[in-house]
């Protein structure tokens, strides 16, 4: 690091030095004591540019200026160390005054360009550069400096005039080619532009990239033909052209022939000179462009195109996300789910995947995958709030509450920001601490659910059916399930739980004509609300009603504890 600064500093003093031994010419007498003192200020000031203290080296280049009017050299460090502390405009002074001082030094000319560019005042910085291009008519450099600053002042065709000029000089250039013909196309001349695309194509005609980039414009342009016929020459020629094939597909998907694109892209998948990442840009694009339809032939051909990929890079994780995809847009839920877990065994850290894998299994109502799943991604993510909650719906669905209650408060301790997901984590713990008999964390739970929302039906409806089993704060309960009542009237299952807490209370007039109505619905009766009616017709004296209630009701594949003793006994056990 020391080497290179001394190297720096050496550069940078050249022009402090060599204007001193100017002076030590003129005078024959050597150099002066203010000459020296100067060198030695400007030295200082190369320190602190070093340093990158640049307000300390602004003083003293100026210092040096002042001691030496002459200097270009410390005008133009001046301007340097402006432009690094961030003030454009004081380089820009201080860079035209170096530049002034000092008309044969190209440097300080490029230096000046550059901050006009900057400041956006392309035309001065053209009027550098065709001076410095006339100068120095073989630094290509130059050019390019030049036909920039005619671009960003639209002069196009004084652009493309610079770049034939270069050519003359290097010879055809692919970049240069490209250069005319983003020109050519944004003036409208198309023609043009193929006319140079040949060119670059006659100059090499091995090189598949030419014909590649010449075929883009080409399809771009809706010039399908001559695409074809540009694309088919190539591949007499290199058989073993893969990018030729997918541009024929993209062409013929471009006319409406699916089954020639289809053709042309399996070509193109089946050559391994294709790389894998040229493929999987393919697949993108032609999935973004695929309809909603789930009987889309396109469709079947990308899952074709995706299982062959697959059989060539079978551990590439990317292959199984893409063909999980499109299982997906197929409504293939079972398919996609597994092609997901298998990219897993090749990247386990997609984030996305594994909220795919649990949100699928959840979807396809599996628990024991869920709970698989769900435990694999905390093992990678133990800090999403998701993963636990969804395993915790698993364990509980197993009836393995103890760890559904563990998952789920581990859950609600992640999810402080996440107000909704909170919301269901609460819910369900109010579910899993009841089963476990924790009433009181119970109860809690659910009535931060009602707080935040308070007509959330899953909690009234389970929580004022748990307080009428413990026979418990009925007079909240009854609160719950008449507000689920009210609001859901044709709802059955809600009508028979206002209608159990009614009969927990022993008004079992109102707690018959809820059922009754819980009874007429088209949906939902279940043999539990039939015997619940049964029990009630038996509270009001309706014996022989009340047992043809619990016969429908163990018909209807109720199977309760006490439903046949019910039957049999011909009497109410509770």
């Amino acid at each position: 690091m020391k080497v290179a600064k001394i190297i720096l500093w050496a550069f940078l003093c050249l022009p402090v030095i060599g204007l001193a031994q100017k002076n030590k010419k003129a005078s024959d007498g050597g150099i002066s004591e203010k000459d020296l003192q100067a060198e030695a200020v400007f030295t200082d000031g190369m320190k602190y540019f070093i340093a990158e203290t640049y307000d300390k080296a602004i003083t003293h280049f100026k210092k040096a200026a002042e001691m030496n009017p002459a200097s270009s050299g410390a005008n133009f460090m001046i301007a340097k160390s402006f432009l690094a502390s961030g003030d454009i405009a004081n380089a820009t002074v201080y860079s035209e005054k170096a530049a002034k001082l000092d008309e044969d030094n190209k440097f300080y000319r490029k230096f000046l360009g550059e901050l006009y560019v900057k400041q956006k005042r392309y035309k001065e910085a053209a009027q550098i550069y065709e001076k410095l291009a006339d100068k120095y008519p073989t630094d290509v450099d130059n050019y390019l400096d030049l036909s920039n600053a005619y671009i960003m002042q639209e002069k196009y065709s004084d652009a493309v005039e610079v770049y034939n000029k270069i050519e003359k000089t290097i010879g055809m250039s692919e970049e240069i080619t490209h250069q005319k013909q983003l020109i050519y196309l944004k003036q409208n001349k198309l023609e043009k532009a193929i006319e140079e695309g040949d060119k670059l194509i006659a100059s090499e005609p091995t090189e598949p990239e030419y014909v590649v980039q010449q075929a883009q414009i080409l399809i771009s342009n809706e010039r399908y033909d001559q695409a074809l016929k540009m694309l088919e020459s190539s591949l007499k020629r290199n058989p073993d052209f893969a990018e030729a094939h997918v541009l024929l597909a993209e062409i013929y998907r471009k006319k409406g022939d699916l089954d020639k694109c289809s053709q042309e892209l399996q070509v193109a998948f089946a050559n391994k000179n294709l790389s894998s990442e040229v493929k999987f840009k393919i697949l993108s694009s032609y999935m973004l462009m695929m309809k909603d339809d789930k009987g889309d032939k396109t469709l079947d051909n990308l899952i074709g195109l995706t299982r062959e990929l697959i059989n060539q890079a079978p551990s590439e994780a990317r292959a199984y996300v893409v063909l999980g995809d499109l299982l997906m847009k197929k409504g293939d839920m079972t398919g996609a789910r597994d092609s997901y877990v298998k990219s897993t065994q090749f990247d386990k850290s997609v984030f996305e995947v594994w909220l795919a894998i649990v949100e699928i299994d959840a979807k396809l109502n599996n628990n024991d995958s869920l709970a698989k799943h769900s435990e694999e991604a905390i093992e990678y993510f133990p800090n999403q709030a998701f993963f636990w909650y969804h395993n915790g719906v698993a364990n509980f669905a197993k009836k393995d509450f103890e760890k559904a209650i563990s998952s789920l408060e581990e859950a609600r301790n992640l999810a402080l920001d996440n107000k909704e997901l909170i919301k269901f984590v609460n819910g369900l713990l109010g579910d899993a601490y009841n089963e476990v008999k924790q009433y009181a964390k119970s109860d809690d739970a659910y009535e931060a659910v009602l707080k935040v929302d308070p007509d959330d039906e899953h909690v009234l409806n389970n929580y004022a059916y748990y307080l009428s089993l413990r026979k418990d704060k009925l007079n909240r309960a009854v609160q719950l399930s008449g507000k689920l009542a009210e609001k859901y009237g044709n709802n059955a299952t809600f009508l028979d739980t206002h209608a159990w807490v009614l009969y927990t209370m022993k008004d079992y007039q109102k707690s018959r004509e809820f059922l009754e109505r819980a009874i007429k619905q088209n949906t939902g009766v279940s043999g539990t609300i039939v015997e619940h009616y049964g029990d009630v017709l038996y509270q009001l004296g309706e014996k022989d009603k009340a047992i043809d209630q619990w016969k429908k009701a163990r018909q209807m594949g109720e199977n309760s504890i006490n439903i046949d003793k019910k039957i049999q006994s011909g009497q109410l056990i509770e």
